[in-house]
């Protein structure tokens, strides 16, 4: 099994405003994403803060076995983007928790590798729980990422467990 490098963050509120989707995986909005110029635009929307953050959540329009998918940035800078572009635009909030970030050295080498060794059970390892109040996860695309073989981070809110057992969430 891989190791990764983590590190722990405690982050207040934020929003994350970008490009939506339903899918059953979240590479289908990653590849269209990257290979349509929307990989672009949110580069430009992100004015100071480059990262592009992709957010994995529930909510009452995804059907059984589908998740929402966001690629976005936070602290948008509207007037660098189209009115077209600005309205078909979704936010989501994302509540302040503490989080796991595991840090992945190629997405392309390692993402899948990671999934198979369970995100929920890594944190659970590490003496944390999923904070299922938060209830999504993120990956995260620095300002230099530029290719599948890039570096990349994954982030799990999590809380101190109260009975020992990992609740996971998409």
């Amino acid at each position: 099994m891989a190791v990764y490098s983590t590190r722990t963050a405690v982050l207040p509120d934020f929003d994350v405003t970008g490009f939506t989707k339903i899918v059953a995986s979240g590479g289908e909005l990653y590849d269209e994403v990257r290979s349509d110029g929307r990989w672009e635009v949110l580069r430009e929307l992100g004015g100071d803060d480059k990262t592009i953050y992709g957010v994995a959540s529930q909510d009452k329009e995804c059907p059984k076995d589908r998740y929402r998918y966001t690629l976005g940035v936070k602290a948008p800078v509207m007037s660098s983007v189209a009115p077209d572009i600005q309205a078909s635009l979704f936010t989501i909030h994302i509540p302040g928790s503490e989080w796991v970030v595991f840090k992945l050295d190629s997405f392309h080498d390692q993402y899948g590798d990671f999934w198979q060794a369970n995100p929920c059970q890594l944190i659970k390892d590490l003496g944390w729980e999923f904070n299922s109040a938060v209830g999504l996860h993120i990956d995260a695309y620095a300002p230099s990422y530029s290719a599948e073989g890039d570096p990349m981070e994954f982030w799990m809110p999590v809380k101190r467990p109260r009975d020992g057992v990992c609740h996971p969430e998409p």
